[in-house]
């Protein structure tokens, strides 16, 4: 209970540091402090992609998958309800005008292999065991995307932010980002698994496998 707990409040937070900011370095920064607070509790995933590969590279069993996708989207949705109240704008994940579909499609899914390649290396890899960083290299990896691709794709990388806030829109501000999350699915995840197979043919299979 208490890491879905941690989970929901901890994409809530993020969620509400990216509708607030819309700053890339903020939101580096702002997740890197949620990884140093929530890690030892849940882990810190936050995004449903990240939750994937922890499955396949058995740091989190499968039982405790379901619980933390919703978590995240249950967050995701009480974060876009909280800018809304702070008075921010509407917050929405959908691509910016301009940019072709084949080019958001590859702009998501290029970092959010980064992202989880990143993570699995410093946040699981026994070599780096216990470093102090981790939270500080997945941040800055997220700003480095969002500045890169912020322009091309709206810098996502995560299934739950996009679903949260497309439900959040659907339901008390109905327009038109429902029609185009499953970009915001499909891309991480495929992004996700890539990223767990280099990493598994880097340092090979779990050890319990």
């Amino acid at each position: 209970m208490k890491q879905t707990l941690n989970e929901c409040v901890g994409t809530l937070l993020l969620v509400v540091i990216i509708g607030l900011s819309g700053d890339p370095l903020a939101i580096g920064v702002g997740l890197a402090i949620l990884i140093y607070a929530g890690g030892p509790i849940s882990g810190a995933h936050y995004n449903p992609a990240v939750s994937l590969a922890m499955v396949l590279r058995r740091e989190l069993s499968l039982s405790r998958l379901w619980p933390y996708w919703a978590a995240q989207i249950v967050g995701a949705i009480a974060g876009v309800a909280v800018i809304a109240v702070l008075g921010g704008s509407d917050f929405e994940v959908k691509p910016p005008e301009g940019p072709a579909l084949p080019q958001i499609l590859l702009a998501e899914f290029l970092f959010t292999y980064l992202l989880v390649f990143v993570i699995l290396n410093v946040a699981t890899n026994p070599a780096v065991e216990g470093n102090s960083y981790f939270g500080l290299a997945i941040g800055l990896t997220v700003a480095t995307g969002a500045f890169c691709v912020g322009s091309i794709s709206g810098a996502a990388f995560n299934p739950a932010v996009a679903l949260g806030s497309a439900i959040a829109d659907l339901t008390f501000n109905p327009g038109d980002s429902f029609r185009t999350v499953w970009i915001y699915l499909a891309a991480p995840i495929t992004g996700s698994l890539v990223a767990v197979f280099h990493y598994s043919f880097t340092f090979g299979r779990p050890k319990d496998q």
